[in-house]
């Protein structure tokens, strides 16, 4: 078989670029090394930027829709409408949905073909792969993209450097009985986490509790203890390894004359202050897509989604130094102003106006100064790890 491009790894970001590449009338086929495409079920939520991107999506992709955005520290606590809701999305509803547009725009999904590596055929490169029957090779003309997750085996073969990855683990549960199901909040406190615990609704009676953290076992047992502490029983659990941006992540090379690109979690497309690729991961394989259609490098389409995981990566660096008291500070200073500010800028659309937060409140630039300069307090030893996280429950 012969294809213009070939794309491993039906991924949201996969489907999306072969999608992107059908409809400009390129033979695209994706393979997939699962026998049938039934992703885990996983609950996200997103900007409304995805509805830029994909237009109208259906209801059994978004579950719920988000109006406010609660943030907590443990002395502190404040909540940031938001001009535009964000969308709660079922990762496999919407991979489902994602399939059925590529196929309608002409493009051929294998499912059951396990990558296996690369065999240069001339000015062509195959690609080896396997399935029930045994080795196979299919050709690439003009190029080939890794949409294979944050182990990606097409980085691996091509000698690319992979990112690093951390374990994300959810809760499915009923809401608590006083809980505004328009409400989105997150909790920090660095005794339990550099990164931050949440309670995503995704409809007016159940949602999701969930935690970032850098350790397997240890953040499965955080979260049963969070769980346990607030009388939230799971009904199911959602885990995953997400990948880590970083801006030295160079997700292109060749073999040969034909580019390999990586789009999604593959190539790092994440913002790892959220842990959040969804949205990005669509920009990438937009990114990629329009390289491979007007003969421009990948880096010179995808300037403008590394500008803005740059702005993640480096507010990262500065929030992983701020210990419980430098996010109090934080949070004191989300004036009136700010919240209003951040209430019409979504979280994949910051870097083009991320500089003028400092100016509308110059505190948060001296907060985020102190943390890089090591002047925030020691942490406290706490007593009890769930103080201030969910509100009081019948």
């Amino acid at each position: 078989m012969k294809f213009d491009v070939v794309i491993i790894g039906a991924s949201t970001a996969g489907l999306y670029a072969g999608e992107c590449l059908a409809l400009a009338g390129k033979r695209v086929g994706i393979f997939e090394r699962q026998k049938e495409l039934r992703p885990a079920r996983r609950t996200l939520i997103v900007t409304p930027l995805l509805r830029k991107i994909l237009g109208t999506l259906p209801d059994d992709v978004v579950l719920h829709e988000i109006s406010v955005m609660a943030v907590a520290t443990p002395n502190r606590e404040l909540s940031i409408p938001l001009r535009e809701p964000d969308l709660i999305v079922e990762r496999a509803g919407l991979i489902g949905w994602l399939r059925k547009r590529f196929e309608r725009a002409g493009g051929t999904l294998f499912l059951g073909h396990r990558f296996e590596g690369f065999q240069p055929t001339g000015h062509d490169l195959g690609i080896r792969l396997h399935n029930s029957s045994g080795e196979s090779i299919v050709v690439a003309h003009q190029a080939l993209i890794g949409a294979d997750g944050v182990h990606s085996k097409v980085a691996g073969a091509a000698g690319m450097t992979t990112p690093d990855s951390l374990p994300i683990v959810q809760a499915e549960v009923l809401l608590p009985s006083k809980w505004d199901p328009s409400r989105v909040k997150v909790w920090f406190d660095t005794d339990e986490t550099r990164f931050f615990f949440w309670l995503v609704p995704e409809s007016p009676h159940k949602g999701v509790v969930g935690l970032i953290g850098d350790d397997g076992p240890k953040t499965r047992e955080s979260l049963k203890r969070f769980l346990l502490h607030h009388n939230l029983k799971p009904e199911a659990y959602q885990a995953a390894h997400v990948a880590l941006y970083h801006p030295k992540l160079k997700p292109w090379t060749r073999i040969g004359s034909i580019p390999v690109y990586l789009v999604g979690d593959a190539a790092g497309q994440v913002k790892v202050t959220t842990v959040g690729g969804t949205v990005s991961g669509f920009l990438g394989a937009q990114a990629a897509a329009a390289a491979l259609l007007n003969g421009k490098p990948y880096a010179a389409h995808l300037w403008r989604t590394k500008r803005e995981l740059n702005v993640h990566w480096l507010l990262r660096l500065l929030l992983d130094r701020l210990d419980n008291r430098g996010y109090d500070q934080l949070v004191r200073a989300m004036t009136p102003k700010v919240r209003n500010f951040l209430s019409r800028h979504d979280r994949d659309s910051m870097s083009p106006v991320a500089w003028r937060l400092p100016i509308l409140e110059p505190r948060l630039l001296k907060v985020l100064w102190n943390s890089l300069l090591g002047k925030s307090s020691s942490r406290a030893v706490s007593t009890d790890p769930h103080r201030h996280y969910l509100p009081e429950m019948d």
